[in-house]
């Protein structure tokens, strides 16, 4: 089987579509998020990823990772390893997504009250 093979369904297209998605956003808005004051980051797994400079690298592992699982298993006889694909690689980038929509709402807060605090008295 060969790359121009691959038969890849649209609900296995959407599930690696949401997880791109959610890691990306989760990625962008907390590697900004770091930059605001008084935002720091509270899983410690990420925390020593950036202390060991290789937060950005295991991210795009994790990204390539999943996406070539679903490249490579869509071509499965198993309806049931694909089901497993499926289901994890949404459940993943939902739940990423979700961190990332976290981060918004917490940066927008952040900065519209430091920005509010920055005028002083009116």
């Amino acid at each position: 089987m060969s790359l121009l093979d691959v038969n890849i369904g649209k609900v296995e297209l959407l599930a690696m579509m949401i997880f791109t998605t959610g890691l990306i956003v989760d990625h962008i808005t907390t590697q900004y998020g770091l930059s605001v004051p008084y935002i720091e980051e509270s899983n410690p797994l990420v925390l020593i990823m950036i202390g060991a400079g290789i937060w950005n690298a295991v991210d795009i592992l994790i990204l390539v990772i999943g996406n070539g699982s679903g490249f490579i298993l869509s071509g499965a006889k198993s309806r049931g390893i694909m089901t497993m694909l499926i289901v994890t690689l949404m459940a993943v980038g939902l739940v990423r997504l979700i961190a990332g929509v976290h981060n918004i709402m917490l940066i927008s807060n952040i900065v519209r009250v430091l920005g509010t605090a920055s005028m002083g008295p009116m």
